[in-house]
């Protein structure tokens, strides 16, 4: 690619912020307008070379497999976006017009951080009495609602489209990558230096470590000296760093975000080959807007949904564009919330 074909790409990426402009629902919700497109969904070879040169000392982390082989992916229907996260602030509004109670609260306990435990296996461990009100660390209502479930997840959205006569729901995988590189190609919407993801997510960083090293020292890569990094040692209030090309803050970090999609390890090679059948091996044809399987055998023993983006808890590595994790739908945890889709009217 030349000099001049990626600048003109920069400049449709930026055009089409300040075409499709932004609008505020009747929560005050900030929700980004996002146009009809083509991208390459999961993570290019190149890349993944890349990614075991910059982290060799943990290469074993790099699950590459359940995020290749790329396939190309068309969106077929613009969709508004949540610029943000949603956060404490509108999920409690919801709660107290609904009176709904969390799949944490009804469990009595939530999954949070526990940097005493002797194991790094027990990091995160229920808690009696944690929910989104008290995830284990000081929040406001501008930070992004965590311990909330897939479920709860799903339960936010009917009401708010109830609410306003539309259709909220949960992005897709495909939406929310396509989303989150707003027509990059990159290993994330700010480049592919891992360290270059601090000025765009909250990450664990040196404010982390100066807290609790070990939880981070495991799992860092570059830029640990005092003051480098994203500044927050947990969440961080939604749109406090930068956003991307497409004007949607925190899509690398801060917290996980639930996706509407069962999860599934290896259906990107079948969506490949998928591709490869309707086009050919050497132009395969873009697969319109996936949304994953119907099922899979892993799926009887729980209702796994993926989740993206990474956290305030772990570093850039597993913050990437293409990064793909996943949890059971009833599942509550301190370092996972959601955005919301608005589909057109």
């Amino acid at each position: 690619m030349t000099f001049w074909s990626a600048i003109v790409i920069l400049l449709i990426g930026f055009a089409s912020v300040s075409l499709a402009g932004e609008t505020k629902n009747s929560i005050g919700m900030r929700l980004v307008s996002i146009a009809p497109g083509e991208f390459n969904m999961g993570m290019l070879n190149e890349h993944r070379l890349k990614l075991l040169h910059k982290f060799s000392a943990y290469q074993r982390e790099i699950h590459d497999y359940v995020e290749t082989p790329q396939f190309p992916v068309k969106i077929t229907k613009g969709f508004e976006m949540g610029a943000t996260e949603v956060t404490v602030g509108q999920f409690r509004a919801f709660v107290e017009a609904t009176g709904y109670k969390t799949d944490a609260e009804r469990a009595g306990e939530a999954w949070v951080f526990t940097p005493d435990a002797k194991r790094e296996s027990e990091r995160f461990a229920p808690k009696k009495g944690a929910s989104w009100r008290d995830p284990g660390f000081e929040q406001t209502d501008a930070h992004p609602v965590t311990c909330v479930s897939w479920k709860d997840a799903m339960a936010f959205c009917k009401w708010l489209g109830e609410k306003e006569g539309v259709t909220y729901r949960l992005p897709t995988e495909a939406e929310w990558e396509y989303a989150c590189r707003a027509s990059t190609w990159t290993i994330y919407c700010s480049g592919d230096e891992p360290d270059s993801v601090y000025a765009y997510g909250n990450v664990a960083d040196a404010a982390l470590y100066a807290v609790h090293p070990q939880d981070v020292i495991r799992q860092r890569t570059h830029a640990l000296k005092p003051g480098e990094g994203d500044g927050f040692v947990y969440t961080a209030p939604v749109g406090s760093l930068k956003p991307n090309l497409w004007g949607l803050y925190d899509m690398h970090g801060n917290v996980w975000e639930w996706c509407s999609d069962k999860y599934s390890d290896r259906i990107y090679k079948d969506m490949a080959e998928e591709a490869r059948k309707k086009g050919s091996r050497s132009k395969p044809a873009p697969i319109e807007d996936p949304q994953g399987p119907d099922d899979t055998p892993q799926h009887k023993h729980g209702d796994w949904r993926s989740l993206r983006g990474g956290s305030w808890y772990v570093a850039p590595m597993q913050c990437r564009s293409s990064v793909r994790a996943f949890a059971e739908a009833a599942d509550a945890f301190s370092y996972i919330g959601f955005r919301v889709v608005r589909e057109a009217r």
